[in-house]
């Protein structure tokens, strides 16, 4: 009997150590045609994207951040000065090639919308850390074993009281808040609205994609200490197959307007057929761009 388990036991550790192997040359061959299918990847950023890599240090981190800016065409060619998106995830912003799939194209519709006599922008583009998940929440997730660890707060004040006064005092940028965006996706798209509501009198609109509203019901109550939300414009985009952030973000939409806010000044998008996907955002951007700078 003994002899019976004892065998039933090797084959069990030979069987897992089979299955274990397998999976690693399986991983193994996938990332090396994951790494391939990157070195094919082409550049895809505008000639007015320049990355400038730890340029900027974050206090609260001890630690210096990347940052990606891209700058309108004609900005060297006139003395104008220019409105600024602040973009959360800003590797995902202009590059295939960084972003190793899927990019958003902030560069090709500024690009192309400038040829056209559009509107024309700066863009600074915020390259998140390791810590994506704590650095964009504001508040601790709900639920008893949900992680409740965050520090959204700490990255909104440091973009606020380091990052923009280092970009307006190297770039030629319109100050006022009619003309300062922030936008992000998901966890981003969360952080967007936060900083909208929290910085008034910093940011005049928000480009909030598919936002993580289900982190804290907290987020249904952050504009009743914000005074100039009623002037401010909001911009909701997001799959139609996300059906729960879809509820949510419908959900905040109804708040806001019991609350006062002109519903001209709220926008609700809906990709049909896509889900939580870099797609959703790339097209959501061709749309956001032009209305929440007033231009549409």
């Amino acid at each position: 009997m003994k002899i019976k388990l004892l065998y039933l036991v090797g084959l069990i550790l030979l069987l897992v150590g089979v299955f274990i192997g397998t999976k690693k040359i399986s991983d193994g061959i996938h990332e090396k045609k994951r790494q391939e299918a990157i070195r094919q990847l082409k550049s895809t950023a505008s000639p007015n994207v320049e990355i400038l890599y730890d340029s900027i240090p974050v206090a609260y981190l001890n630690e210096k951040r990347t940052i990606a800016i891209y700058l309108p065409e004609n900005y060297k060619l006139d003395s104008a000065s220019y409105s600024v998106i602040y973009f959360l995830d800003g590797q995902s912003l202009f590059d295939q090639k960084i972003q190793e799939g899927t990019e958003w194209e902030l560069d090709e519709v500024i690009d192309s919308l400038g040829k056209l006599g559009g509107e024309q922008s700066i863009v600074v583009g915020l390259y998140n850390s390791k810590n994506r998940t704590e650095e964009y929440k504001p508040l601790p997730e709900m639920g008893w074993f949900a992680d409740k660890s965050y520090s959204g707060d700490k990255h909104a004040a440091w973009i606020v009281e380091t990052v923009k006064p280092w970009v307006d005092t190297r770039y030629r940028t319109k100050k006022e808040a009619s003309a300062t965006i922030i936008g992000g996706a998901s966890l981003g798209g969360l952080m967007s609205y936060y900083m909208l509501m929290k910085y008034p009198e910093v940011f005049g609109g928000a480009i909030v994609f598919s936002p993580s509203f289900w982190i804290n019901d907290e987020v249904y109550k952050w504009h009743e200490t914000n005074e100039q939300v009623f002037n401010q414009k909001i911009y909701f985009n997001g799959g139609n197959l996300e059906r729960a952030m879809l509820q949510n973000v419908e959900k905040m939409q109804n708040i806001l307007l019991n609350h006062g806010v002109p519903k001209e000044n709220i926008k609700v998008d809906v990709e049909d057929g896509f889900g939580h996907s870099n797609s959703v955002w790339k097209n959501g951007f061709k749309k956001a761009y032009p209305w929440v700078l007033g231009r549409e």
